[in-house]
């Protein structure tokens, strides 16, 4: 009998061990504010746990010793607290963390980036030969009657060449062969332009947003590029029509 009662105080005494438990409340030092979801844990155990979103935190079922609470928070600087528990006690912490910068180590960072053009060219179009001799022709291929076709281009007749861009009118526009202004590129009272089509290498036409450089015109911007002649061998071209006629002669 008397074996008996000594068993069944040693698992009341077992029992009162895992009673304890430690929880407290994680707040911020200088306003007081609680801090979410802060790791709070127990170091040489796999005890570990987080704060609610009142900064609330327990550890229940602890048996009697010195437990080393720890805290820790991204922004804040590691809180370690050590407690003494003993058999059947609770212990509320008021734990205050103090906002702290994470020390590192020195981070460079390098790279490349492509060089962008300091200058913005919008509504720009780059016409060559094969775009002026295959677009629809009054009667022979011509510069200007394509660009005629063009978005924001208009004509008053047609029986004129002449390009209204964006309401502006064809003074305001700005002409060049080569980079040369050309102020009189008309032929026959405005039927076709003065460029011959087959001599054209390129043509370069801004209706808006061209650079500063171009200044003083509201207009287009139009520059027309001859292209480099044979440097092969010597060859030639005509074309006769009912109101002109044209020849081109290149060689080395």
């Amino acid at each position: 009998m008397i074996k008996y009662f000594s068993f069944i105080f040693i698992l009341s005494t077992l029992s009162a061990q895992d009673k304890s438990s430690i929880s407290g409340f994680v707040r911020e030092v200088e306003t007081g504010e609680p801090i979410s979801y802060a790791n709070v844990f127990i170091p040489g155990t796999s005890m570990g746990t987080a704060t609610n979103s009142d900064g609330y935190f327990v550890f229940i079922n602890l048996s009697q010793g010195e437990y080393e609470v720890n805290v820790s928070m991204i922004g804040f600087g590691l809180y370690k607290e050590t407690v003494n528990l003993k058999i059947d006690e609770s212990v509320r912490l008021d734990i205050r963390m103090k906002e702290e910068a994470l020390p590192t180590s020195e981070i460079i960072v390098s790279g490349t980036r492509q060089k962008f053009k300091n200058s913005v060219e919008s509504s720009t179009v780059i016409l060559d030969i094969r775009d002026i001799r295959n677009a629809p022709a009054f009667v022979e291929p011509d510069v200007f009657r394509t660009l005629q076709m063009l978005p924001g281009v208009q004509t008053i007749s047609d029986w004129s060449s002449a390009l209204y861009v964006r309401g502006s009118t064809p003074d305001q526009n700005l002409l060049m062969l080569d980079g040369i202004t050309v102020y009189n590129p008309y032929h026959l009272g405005g039927i076709f332009s003065t460029f011959n089509a087959d001599a054209i290498k390129e043509a370069d036409f801004r209706a808006g947003g061209f650079p500063a450089r171009y200044g003083g015109r509201m207009g287009a911007i139009l520059n027309i590029i001859n292209r480099e002649g044979n440097t092969e061998k010597v060859s030639g071209s005509g074309n006769i029509s009912l109101i002109s006629s044209k020849a081109l002669l290149e060689g080395p």
